[in-house]
């Protein structure tokens, strides 16, 4: 059954159905539904191929799913995913994913993508300011859409990106709206660029607001799933050796889970002897709701991406942009100071 038969059988319109089966928001949820419902039941499934054709598009994109993402990263990357897949899928754009277990098997699955698969597109991720990746890209002459930037001209390659200096500023005027100024910092070992830039205008910020820069109240963690304990242990060791600190601002929810553990082990409640608040997409409003964050949102993000990509396949000369924002979410953890 095609998707003309389909909607004939149903009564319900093409567009509706491809943005339905596609997770648009713009589709009423119980709509959504019924059509799922309606799919399964007529066993009604999209070919993407044919669609691909009739879209006009006549490639492929490709993207690589490192294996070292430990399980709270594994959280966000999957949801983020899941809707590109669905979007591009909707629309007749197929999506090749392969997975690598270390950074040369990451290399090696690219060069698959792009002889074996022949895919024209390729989507990068977790960028770093200096990123081997993008380097064998442009020798490749392929084109790649990235979600963040790397210190290659913004203007030579197409990306969506957090308005990182934004989101610093809207922790650190929140965090002193509350009365705080003895902030710790929870920073990354890996050194992609969103975590050298969150520093950066954390650093900036406090400038600005003339707080004092103290050194001792940083530290870095390590995202690696080994070594999740000794970064709640170095929380542990800064909070203790630096009992002034009110609040912990973390530059990741992976983060804000050793934070949590540690304050727990210090007999320190979060809310009332210490504070909170961190940098998250949505993946600590199911493991700790009461934590206020700094949101990425990440329908958004995989919503423009998509639209980057429908551009940029079909004016494969050009590059484009998507500057996003990330907003507060407030919660219990951040008290009030007199």
């Amino acid at each position: 059954m095609n998707l003309r038969e389909f909607s004939k059988i149903t009564g319900i319109p093409i567009s509706t159905i491809s943005k339905a089966l596609g997770d648009y928001e713009d589709v009423n949820i119980n709509t959504k539904n019924n059509i799922i419902a309606l799919a399964k039941k007529y066993k009604y499934v999209p070919n993407i191929y044919a669609k691909t054709l009739a879209s006009g598009f006549n490639f492929s994109v490709g993207l690589v799913l490192p294996l070292t993402f430990n399980q709270l990263q594994k959280l966000t990357i999957i949801e983020f995913i899941q809707k590109v897949y669905s979007k591009l899928n909707a629309i007749g754009i197929p999506v090749v994913m392969i997975f690598a277990k270390n950074r040369k098997e990451e290399i090696d699955a690219y060069n698959k993508l792009i002889n074996f698969h022949k895919v024209r597109l390729i989507i990068l991720n977790d960028i770093k300011q200096k990123d081997k990746r993008i380097d064998y890209l442009d020798n490749k002459n392929i084109n790649y859409v990235t979600w963040g930037r790397c210190n290659k001209n913004f203007n030579k390659y197409t990306w969506i990106d957090e308005d990182i200096e934004y989101g610093s500023n809207l922790a650190v005027e929140y965090i002193l709206s509350r009365g705080h100024t003895k902030i710790g910092y929870i920073d990354s070992f890996i050194k992609t660029n969103y975590f050298i830039l969150r520093k950066k205008y954390f650093i900036k910020s406090l400038k600005n607001n003339n707080i004092k820069i103290n050194r001792s109240f940083f530290i870095n963690g390590n995202i690696n799933q080994k070594l999740q304990i000794k970064t709640k242990d170095k929380i542990k060791k800064m909070l203790i050796k630096n009992n002034e600190i009110t609040i912990l601002l973390v530059s990741s929810h992976v983060f804000a889970i050793n934070a949590i553990e540690a304050c727990s082990e210090l007999n320190k409640k979060i809310g009332k002897d210490i504070s909170l608040i961190s940098f998250d997409t949505n993946v600590l409003e199911s493991l700790a709701p009461d934590i206020t964050t700094i949101r990425q949102p990440i329908t958004k993000i995989s919503n423009n991406l998509v639209k980057l990509i429908q551009s940029k396949m079909k004016n494969i000369d050009k590059n484009f942009h998507y500057l996003y924002k990330s907003k507060l979410v407030v919660k219990k953890s951040v008290k009030k100071l007199n």
